[in-house]
């Protein structure tokens, strides 16, 4: 029988240079792992943060500075404009914060911090 590698299945890991496959518990020599990705979901969920807010913020100077520009010379549905364009700046700006936080969290998860624990043991350790 044989298996393909499925990046999305727990405990799959590729690493460059070596074969993908699931990683291997150090201490015990077990395949049964698990991916932890804790800095991943942090930073996708403080990136989405902030990106929301930058948006909402750029989009409430935007709609000030048109305001102020001359609301006289703009057609009649300019306020319509500038009320949707507000959520969906803040959709996008969520999005791309959401995607950057989860990058740098997926880094800090593969540098820094022991993002795998062994279910047969329960050792964590890191992929090098």
């Amino acid at each position: 029988m044989t298996s393909s590698f499925n990046p999305d299945e727990p405990g799959m890991v590729y690493r460059p240079g070596r074969p993908a496959g699931p990683a291997i518990c150090p201490a015990c020599g077990s395949p049964r792992t698990h991916v932890k990705n804790h800095g991943k979901r942090l930073g996708g969920a403080l990136g989405t943060c902030a990106g929301v807010y930058s948006a909402v913020a750029g989009a409430k100077k935007g709609a000030c500075v048109g305001a102020l520009a001359g609301i006289r010379a703009i057609a009649p549905s300019a306020p319509l404009n500038s009320v949707t364009a507000a959520p969906m700046g803040a959709l996008a700006g969520g999005a791309v914060g959401c995607a950057a936080g989860a990058a740098l969290g997926q880094v800090i998860d593969e540098t820094i911090l022991n993002n795998h624990v062994c279910l047969v043991c329960g050792h964590t350790f890191q992929t090098l």
